[in-house]
């Protein structure tokens, strides 16, 4: 790269990190905590939040999000700055931090093509995307451990607890997701959407595995290919195993008051805690991201493939402009699909009585990770039948 396209690209993919950053923190986190309070009053039949205002508008709870926000960073933290506790608002940051990159490696949409050029709605298209991800919520849980031994005797029996449980969720949601793995024969997202954008034949499936002659894509209008249809127990799996490594509801025995004292966040305060809230929040929303894409075809549109929807409108408006609709078409099917996993996980956390620390291992080990495991067997047996036919 020449010395004067170094400085424009890297200005560029700046202005793209904090547009990214500033989306999820401003608008994403939000909403996330406003969804999260009116799903759990409706489902436990109370009235909620509603009457936060500021200058007599509240945007029916809209703003407690705010208001939340503000008290946290107006707190005054107990720790002076220069004791070991008071270092701790800066493991918060560091958790805050690598929730956020682990955004770079979420594709929003596909490729399209404008002139000479592509564009694609991705900061980090890396080869090894679901291990990118992992790699970094790895750090941030081992960040987590480091704050939390730095607290009391109580801080510390709930950070042990946490460590035992994101080592039994982290194995747990590898193992779930290796048959998918094995079905997209990819490890980077947008390849898994490209890979669901079309059908398969539930018919044509089962005359290949008959040792039949027909092929998956046999009818002419057959279902979306996305993975949840493909592999239902596995997204089952993934989705309980996925809460239980990122202590989401009703996985978080060690963070209440009721448990040793909130565990591991015991001793953080004002700002600390404020950033520990909002690396939840996102680390929901990655949550809900990674599904998406790995489960529901991320953006893809049943029945309409990208390359046929741009062939379609392009005979009328011409390819450049068929590919901008295409693109905000996609990216709008994207956000609904995010928005239906997240109310999913919300409702799951809001239902579901919380786990002690016992029955979470007891679930990781006992069930989850033994159906992992039958569900790679079963997923390699039928592979190997099919013999690597097209889906």
């Amino acid at each position: 790269m020449s010395p004067e396209t170094l400085v424009p690209n890297f200005l560029g993919l700046t202005a793209q990190a904090l547009s990214l950053a500033l989306g999820l923190l401003a608008v994403g986190v939000p909403l996330v905590a406003w969804a999260e309070r009116k799903a759990a009053a409706r489902i436990e039949g109370r009235p909620g939040i509603g009457g936060t205002a500021i200058a007599e508008i509240s945007l029916d709870g809209m703003l407690q999000p705010l208001a939340d926000a503000l008290k946290l960073l107006s707190k005054r933290d107990p720790n002076p700055p220069e004791s070991g506790q008071g270092v701790q608002v800066l493991f918060s940051a560091l958790v805050l931090s690598a929730t956020v990159v682990a955004f770079s490696a979420i594709p929003w949409s596909g490729r399209y093509v404008f002139g000479e050029g592509s564009l694609s709605l991705i900061l980090a298209d890396v080869e090894m995307g679901v291990l990118f991800i992992f790699a970094l919520l790895a750090f941030s849980a081992l960040v987590t451990v480091w704050a939390g031994m730095r607290g009391g005797i109580r801080s510390r029996v709930g950070t042990f607890r946490l460590a035992a449980r994101s080592l039994s969720g982290e194995l747990a949601l590898l193992l779930a997701l290796l048959p998918m793995l094995m079905i997209y024969g990819s490890l980077r997202l947008g390849d898994m959407v490209a890979w669901q954008d079309a059908s398969f034949s539930p018919l044509g499936a089962w005359s290949l595995l008959a040792g039949g002659g027909g092929s998956l894509s046999g009818l002419s209008l057959g279902l979306p290919a996305w993975g949840i249809l493909l592999n239902p127990l596995a997204f089952i799996l993934v989705l309980t195993a996925a809460s239980v490594r990122l202590g989401l509801a009703p996985f978080d025995a060690e963070r209440r008051e009721a448990e040793l004292e909130a565990g591991p966040h015991g001793s953080f305060s004002g700002p600390g805690l404020g950033f520990l809230a909002l690396a939840a929040r996102l680390e929901l929303l990655l949550v809900a991201a990674l599904v998406t894409l790995i489960f529901f075809g991320g953006w893809a549109i049943p029945w309409l493939p990208q390359a046929t929807l741009v062939a379609v409108i392009g005979e009328f408006i011409g390819s450049w402009l068929a590919n901008a609709i295409c693109l905000g078409l996609h990216l709008v099917v994207f956000l609904l699909k995010l928005s239906g996993v997240v109310f999913l996980e919300l409702l799951i956390r809001s239902a579901l009585p919380r786990f002690d620390h016992a029955r979470t291992m007891a679930l990781c080990w006992k069930i989850l990770m033994p159906a992992a495991l039958v569900d790679i067997a079963f997923t390699a047996a039928v592979l190997f039948r099919l013999g690597g036919a097209p889906g």
